[in-house]
């Protein structure tokens, strides 16, 4: 018989605190209810951040101000993977204003498309950065596991992803994965002869960054 640890949840909470704290994912998401409580309560936390935050609030510039600088250099995008023990403002020290950061699950291209379509519409784009991670969720499932997942979840609309790819990269390896994105964002219709596009894998257990592709390999 195996006995979880029941860990009670402070404001904040999050699934690395409750791990480090010798608990158990599973007791915090034994239920769908139990699920929405500790989510909720992250959030009202959040939210408590955001009103002592306020005082100190520095307003960004406008849009209009910023499209209407004469030679307005391009911007650097960074596009990486949603997962929440990951963020680009840790792992590489971003300030803000000095990136656009799109994440998904994974950080593939295929999901970033629409975005880059809207951002570089506004605002050039002369470099893009592909970094996907080592223990991503991308490695740890596969598309037939989502897949039955959904199926079982919405019977129904089982006809409706039978044959559609989610981008998970268990079959391939990290590496592969980043040259596939880059290798896409390099075919894209729509990218402007000036933007690069490189790829680099971030390790979690030491917070490195590799490159694995440049620009012109």
């Amino acid at each position: 018989m195996i006995t979880r640890q029941s860990v009670t949840l402070t404001p904040g909470a999050n699934m690395i605190d409750i791990l480090s704290r010798g608990g158990s994912l599973g007791m915090a998401t034994r239920t769908s209810s139990r699920t929405t409580t500790m989510a909720e309560q992250q959030f009202e936390e959040l939210l408590r951040r955001n009103r002592e935050s306020l005082g100190a609030h520095q307003p960004p510039p406008l849009l209009k101000q910023l499209v209407g600088i004469p030679n307005l250099p391009g911007s650097l995008c960074i596009l990486t993977c949603s997962d929440s023990r990951v963020d680009p403002t840790q792992y590489l020290g971003l300030k803000i204003g000095e990136a656009f950061v799109l994440r998904n699950a994974g950080g593939r291209a295929v999901d970033a498309l629409r975005s880059l379509q809207v951002i570089s519409s506004i605002h050039p784009i002369n470099l893009i950065v592909v970094v996907h991670h080592t223990d991503c969720g991308g490695l740890f499932t596969n598309d037939e596991e989502v897949r039955d997942k959904m199926c079982a979840r919405a019977p129904a609309h089982r006809d409706s992803i039978r044959d559609k790819s989610f981008g998970t990269f268990q079959d391939i390896g990290i590496d592969e994965s980043i040259r596939e994105d880059v290798a896409m964002l390099k075919k894209w219709a729509f990218r402007s002869p000036e933007t690069q596009v490189v790829g680099y894998a971030l390790d979690i257990k030491t917070g490195k960054i590799r490159r694995v592709v440049g620009n012109n390999e």
